[in-house]
């Protein structure tokens, strides 16, 4: 819906009005005009058709936070205008970005439907791409593994090279279930980060990541999934755009996409359950939320893949019973949605369970599910209980079952902020606790209930017990 600004007077204002159309790339734009005295005269998301008298516009365009802006002269003739996509780079090779090459869309096709690494169609197909000539791309710096951390990629056997710089690939058939992305090497900071990746029963996940001056950037990469066999097709460019574009804001917190393209995004999920699990919580950043076009578009969702975690987590906002979670969800969004369901109703995440373990050493770091690996930590000790669920390895510095880490161990963050607490109110440790049921504890420390109760348990037991 365009909206303009009739009362005002712009320059030229007492001449007669022309019509004045702006036709964006995508409808995805927000375009906005201002006069010459800088007065806005008419915004839209997607196409301007309004009426203006002749003089000096600015027109202004915002797409996925980037933004561009041009001067024009209107006269007493009609005015159109077409606008290019403002230049917004995308990790998938979308046509008309700055960012897309054919090389790159041809890989895609192709890595899509045939492996590199077995036997069989690809359920998951990742293709790591240098968005600018000149950056070094290490063709095997990322690494695909399983749910217990164990690499399930073949190592540089697995990956196929451009054979420059262009672009590395890797696609195989993995069973159904949740799955962990990471970089090979450890990185300088020495803390390993990996992210959640997801293969559905009967579809092809898609990732799709830049490479930057430093190496592959997983945090900023997009996802989506074809049905099995079928592969990734670049014609649908307004629905790529308007998915980098929902990411663009979910990474920002704010609302990027009109309602009405979120719409059209999440219904796309008949044909990519990626798209309606990300529009879902595109609109999930409106300020008042529709809660029941939600749970139309999670009950198509639930029947295309009722495993899905990211789409149990939504379903907990609407009230819609789950089976208890046991893989990590690919959005960070859902993962803090299943955290709060799991306070409300503890089992949400199953006790134990990597889900748990995931959303109990989170980090913040993009729109992705990301979690630092207590099994790859560095130090002594820290892989000496590794494989077992739901335990904490020692933290780096600390002798060998001395003691935890407050920093990396949720337990110890838990303990500290109830120390905390009372004693910047000057009580006791059990008044605080009295005082404070465990669902509170788990809200104000984002935490899964069996760490809270864990350290629950401890702050209550005698010294040495």
């Amino acid at each position: 819906m365009v909206s303009s600004s009739e009362d005002q007077c712009p320059a030229g204002a007492g001449t007669e009005r022309v019509p004045f159309v702006v036709i964006p790339d995508t409808p995805s734009v927000l375009v906005t005009v201002t006069d010459s005295a800088f007065r806005e005269v008419a915004h839209a998301m997607g196409t301007i058709d309004t009426v203006l008298p002749a003089g000096i516009y600015r027109i202004e365009q915002r797409f996925g936070g980037e933004v561009e802006s041009r001067f024009v002269e209107v006269g007493p003739q009609p005015f159109t205008e077409r606008l290019r996509l403002p230049g917004l780079p995308t990790p998938t090779p979308v046509e008309g970005t700055p960012t897309t090459r054919a090389d790159h869309r041809a890989a895609a096709v192709r890595w899509s439907t045939r492996t590199t690494y077995g036997d069989g169609s690809p359920t998951l197909m990742v293709l790591i791409r240098n968005l600018r000539s000149g950056w070094q791309l290490d063709p095997y710096a990322l690494e695909i593994a399983g749910p217990d951390g164990r690499p399930v990629d073949g190592g540089a056997r697995g990956w196929e090279p451009s054979g420059g710089e262009g672009w590395s690939a890797w696609s195989g058939e993995l069973p159904p279930g949740g799955y962990r992305l990471r970089t090979r090497r450890m990185p300088a900071d020495g803390l390993p980060l990996a992210q959640a990746l997801h293969v559905l029963e009967g579809w092809t996940t898609l990732v799709f990541v830049s490479n930057g001056p430093q190496g592959p950037q997983p945090q900023f990469a997009s996802v989506q999934m074809v049905r099995h066999g079928t592969g990734w097709t670049p014609a649908d460019r307004a629905f790529d755009l308007a998915l980098e574009a929902a990411l663009s804001g979910l990474r920002q917190g704010i609302d990027l996409v009109p309602a009405r393209h979120l719409l059209e995004l999440v219904r796309a999920g008949n044909d990519n359950p990626f798209l309606g699990i990300v529009g879902a919580h595109a609109l999930l950043l409106h300020p008042a939320p529709d809660l029941g076009q939600i749970h139309g578009v999670l009950r198509n969702l639930v029947h295309l893949a009722p495993v899905q975690p990211d789409i149990a987590a939504l379903c907990t906002l609407i009230g819609e019973p789950v089976e208890p979670v046991t893989s990590p969800p690919m959005l960070a969004a859902s993962c803090r949605l299943l955290v709060g369901a799991d306070t409300a109703d503890p089992g949400i995440l199953e006790d134990g369970s990597p889900a748990e373990s995931v959303a109990a050493h989170l980090v913040g770091r993009g729109v992705w599910t990301t979690w630092l690996e207590q099994e790859r930590l560095p130090g002594p000790g820290a892989r000496a209980v590794a494989g077992r669920a739901g335990t904490d390895p020692v933290a780096p510095g600390d002798a060998a079952g001395s003691g935890r880490s407050r920093a990396l161990d949720p337990v110890g963050r838990v303990q500290r902020y109830v120390r905390e607490v009372a004693s910047i109110e000057g009580r006791s440790v059990d008044d605080v606790l009295s005082s404070m049921p465990p669902k509170d504890l788990c809200r104000r420390t984002g935490l899964p209930h069996r760490a809270v109760d864990r350290a629950i348990e401890e702050l209550r037991s005698p010294p040495g017990e």
